[in-house]
């Protein structure tokens, strides 16, 4: 249980270390799976598009794939930036706790944060 009265570095990732874990995973699919998302889906309406062989419907469907792909980097970019900036203001204490953000499927969990 979270003790409020002792709120330093280590006990505070121990405490925390599972729901850490739990962040750490949500942000590699944001990282990766949703980019990934944004351009097989482009990738699909533009064959979609050729398979049709509608010039307009072509150049509308390349248009959006070129759009998703921006927005897919966009998304890569924004969370990498946001963890950049964090790693930058943040204490020094806390970079236990950012391991199992940064590399959830290497964090074994609780015991795990506190023997780093």
């Amino acid at each position: 249980m979270l003790n409020l009265l002792d709120v330093s570095a280590d006990s505070l990732c121990s405490d925390l270390g599972p729901i850490l874990k739990l962040v750490g995973i949500v942000v590699w699919g944001i990282k990766v799976v949703v980019p990934i998302i944004l351009i097989v889906v482009g990738m699909i309406d533009l064959a979609k598009a050729v398979g049709e062989k509608d010039e307009n419907k072509i150049k509308e469907a390349q248009n959006k794939l070129v759009r998703r792909a921006i927005a897919a980097v966009l998304v890569f970019l924004v969370v990498t930036f946001v963890g950049l900036v964090m790693g930058l203001i943040g204490a020094d204490d806390y970079e236990e706790c950012m391991e199992c953000i940064n590399h959830p499927f290497r964090c074994q969990g609780v015991s795990d944060v506190n023997s780093r």
